[in-house]
């Protein structure tokens, strides 16, 4: 049976790439909620805020910001956000038409990869990454040339001394979604593009190892020329809405300006104004955090940037109100408190735990962010035998276990990269987990 028929397609264009293969392959036939590592935050939301969004809507419905495409807000929003980001980010040249509120990275992703592809550029991926940069080229028949692990090792790309041939894209996340560590650049991958992909992501946390803040991506981002690249972020797990799906791309590049101009036009979308706000909410919690953590403000700024709050159309705008007037973000400012605590108590559980079995979490534990990428103690032949035994461990112990294969690249870069021999199982541990007990007690069954 050919792969496209196994996967009912019959065009080569709609192809999944070989992480979403064995993903497919991984989760056939298992039907259990339990799992090590999770997507999205398991951390309640906290009720002012969902109070908030509520409110939110209301007012958009009123104002006719939910049925017209465009409004005197829209405009105004663009100019918010990147006031805001600038602040942030440190970096005053932005400007309203380099930012766009998209539905999460994944679709930031998909357009900007198809404005690549449309002018015949090569991925270079860092290993492991999530699917989407993957299927995204696939779909597009982008080539990803090379691959380069946390050290900055290269596999593939042009030999040393080659002569420059398409232009390449490097994609660089900030910090790494697997891992939860940052990974150092590679030397020689003939970078003529760079992306940026990074998350709203802070932490109330200061100890070494689990500490999360924004100064990787600061770091970043500092030297990054948005001319020739772009950035990408969305909402981490201690900060999702997964129905919310809002994220943020900037860039200052003029053809892929146009062409995310174009793209919005050709779907004959508006800017999703919840979605907007909730990117203006980020922004600003951000900034909050970040002149707080300095000292150089009282404990409730103003948030509205002196040359926004003239242009907003309305005194009784919703977004003044949520920014300025209420106290919503102090509120996901404790919120962010408490599941700080909560993500190092599912850690502590773990590394008592996964001790014991063989699995050292101590030498990996997350520069930034809640996930680790650990080798579990079993044989298998190669990442073919990983994939079934983790299916089996699905079907038969009740576990879900995301192995290497599912995060990108292929056998031989995989083998290239990092030690495979001893073992090929690595599995995504990620600690927004409730029940991180009993998770244990089911993987220590699996791997007696």
């Amino acid at each position: 049976m050919t792969h496209a028929q196994d996967t009912g397609y019959a065009d080569a264009e709609c192809a999944d790439a070989d992480c979403v293969v064995a993903y497919r392959r991984l989760r056939n036939g298992v039907c259990t909620p339990h799992q090590i590592g999770y997507g999205r935050n398991m951390y309640p939301a906290a009720p002012e805020l969902v109070a908030q969004v509520r409110s939110l809507v209301t007012v958009l419905f009123e104002q006719q910001r939910m049925t017209d495409y465009s409004t005197a807000f829209d405009s105004s929003d663009r100019q918010l956000i990147s006031a805001l980001t600038a602040q942030w980010l440190d970096r005053h040249d932005i400007g309203p038409g380099d930012v766009f509120v998209m539905s999460g990275s994944t679709e930031a992703i998909s357009v900007v990869t198809g404005y690549l592809a449309g002018r015949g550029y090569e991925y270079v991926l860092p290993l492991p990454c999530y699917y989407a940069f993957e299927q995204s080229a696939r779909r597009r028949r982008m080539p990803v040339v090379a691959h380069y692990n946390g050290a900055g090792r290269l596999h593939g790309g042009r030999p040393h001394g080659a002569p420059s041939g398409a232009p390449r894209a490097l994609v660089d996340i900030v910090p790494n979604g697997v891992t939860g560590r940052r990974f150092r650049l590679p030397d020689g991958a003939g970078e003529d593009f760079r992306v940026l992909d990074s998350v709203f992501q802070v932490s109330a946390a200061t100890a070494e190892g689990s500490a999360v803040d924004d100064g990787h991506l600061r770091d970043a981002v500092r030297d990054l020329d948005l001319g020739r690249g772009c950035v990408m972020l969305t909402a981490s797990k201690d900060l999702s809405v997964p129905g919310l799906r809002a994220g943020l791309l900037i860039t200052r590049n003029p053809g892929l300006r146009r062409y995310l101009e174009a793209d919005r036009f050709e779907r004959c979308y508006a800017l999703s104004p919840l979605s907007t706000a909730v990117v203006a909410l980020y922004v600003a919690l951000m900034c909050a955090r970040s002149a707080r953590r300095g000292g150089t403000v009282a404990a409730r700024p103003r948030l509205l940037p002196p040359e926004v709050a003239p242009v907003r159309p309305d005194a009784d705008d919703p977004l003044v109100r949520m920014l300025w007037r209420s106290p919503v973000v102090d509120t996901l400012d404790r919120c962010l408190r408490g599941m700080a605590r909560h993500y190092a108590t599912v850690l502590a559980v773990y590394r008592s735990r996964l001790v014991p079995l063989g699995i050292d979490p101590a030498s990996r534990c997350p520069e930034t962010g809640y996930s680790l990428f650990l080798p579990l103690p079993v044989r298998v032949d190669g990442p073919e035998g990983a994939v079934e035994w983790c299916n089996r461990v699905g079907r038969e112990a009740g576990l879900k276990l995301n192995p290497a294969a599912i995060f990108g690249g292929s056998d031989e870069p995989w083998a290239a990269l990092y030690d495979c021999t001893r073992p090929w199982v690595r599995f995504n541990c990620s600690v927004a987990e409730p029940d991180a007990v009993g998770t244990v007690n089911i993987l220590e069954t699996a791997l007696g």
